[in-house]
């Protein structure tokens, strides 16, 4: 058996620890099922702690919480879309969309007015993140949403933050293009609603800012792109248990590839993990700027990577994992160690690439 066991007072207190820091309310970003820890179950903790407002990537995960009991919240769908079908979703679930184009306009305009409704929008301003989003130059287009588009209530603009955890030159130059576009629009006599622009590194990095509200994800686990930790506790851990111990002889090779060779007589347990339960993945390194291979390189120093060594827990024993992690196991040395057939093992895994048939449990 093994499950993803999630602290729920950790997830509170990082909660606290965000809302104090920001100032101002706060929009979970519940994107890819929670970060993996359970959209449903991460909405009901953070709801508790006086959370408010959601984020979601997804048309229907808007049309979920409302089902779920989410009835008073305000929801914003992060995906500017023309498609008329993911609009009426959004238009449906009484969500706020994401308008970044002057064919989404359209297509949000037509589905609401065609359904006797008026949407509401937050206007998204791509200064960077290269997605969703009007252009700073298309100013004409954004008054246009906010002054022609009768089945549709803007109530609010933002843009998104491509390297908050690392840039603050980009990050603030982003920050000023969307400040200019707000400008423009009240010099118009426009009201533009709420704005936000920080993220998680956002908001424990610029405290001039928060603007009227703050999106965090990541940071509500811990797990925070560039791994700046900012007081919060690291989020969920992997409990399965040892299946079987042995003894192998000296020159034993363990996993595919022969990947490591027993160096003496060896005592061994075995976990029924791997890498289909998200151990040992990771999002692929994709950044090869001289300051993003230097953080790589960093990180691996760090976590005993740059050693080739990987490492769990058994018993309360910090264990090495023996060749290469398997699809579905590890073998780890516990030579000399008082660890016996149903030890619990603990793993950090990345909950993003964990597999659905493992229990999530909120503890």
């Amino acid at each position: 058996m093994k499950k993803f066991v999630i602290e729920r007072e950790k997830l509170k207190e990082n909660a606290r620890i965000i809302e104090k820091k920001a100032g101002v309310p706060v929009f979970a970003v519940l994107k890819a099922d929670g970060y993996g820890f359970g959209m449903k179950q991460m909405a009901e903790v953070l709801k508790e702690t006086g959370i408010r407002m959601f984020a979601v990537t997804e048309p229907e995960d808007a049309q979920r919480l409302r089902d779920w009991g989410y009835t008073e919240e305000d929801i914003l769908v992060m995906r500017s879309t023309a498609m008329a079908d993911e609009a009426y979703q959004v238009v449906q679930a009484n969500a706020i969309a994401t308008v970044g184009s002057p064919e989404a306009a359209q297509c949000l305009n037509e589905v609401a007015q065609g359904c006797g409704m008026q949407a509401k929008a937050h206007v998204k301003i791509d200064t960077g993140m290269g997605r969703y989003g009007f252009l700073p130059d298309q100013y004409a287009e954004i008054k246009k949403v906010y002054t022609a588009c009768p089945g549709m209530q803007v109530t609010g603009i933002y843009t998104h933050f491509h390297s908050s955890f690392a840039d603050e030159a980009a990050t603030r130059g982003q920050y000023k293009q969307l400040c200019h576009i707000i400008s423009q629009l009240e010099a118009d006599g426009i009201c533009v609603g709420m704005r936000h622009a920080a993220n998680s590194n956002g908001v424990f990095r610029y405290d001039d800012m928060m603007l009227d509200a703050v999106r965090v994800g990541s940071a509500f686990t811990g797990r925070i792109v560039g791994g700046a930790k900012y007081g919060l506790s690291r989020l969920g851990y992997l409990e399965s248990r040892v299946i079987e111990t042995r003894t192998v002889p000296k020159g034993h090779t363990f996993g595919y590839g022969a990947g490591y060779v027993a160096k003496d007589t060896t005592r061994v347990a075995v976990v029924p993990v791997g890498y289909t339960d998200g151990f040992s993945v990771e999002k692929k390194r994709d950044l090869f700027r001289p300051r993003d291979v230097m953080r790589y390189v960093k990180n691996d120093l760090e976590d005993g990577r740059g050693k080739g060594n990987i490492y769990i827990s058994i018993a309360g024993h910090r264990v090495r994992v023996l060749g290469h992690v398997g699809l579905c196991h590890v073998s780890c040395d516990v030579t000399g160690l008082d660890i016996k057939n149903g030890d619990t093992a603990i793993l950090d895994v990345n909950p993003l690439y964990l597999s659905p048939l493992v229990t999530k449990e909120y503890v």
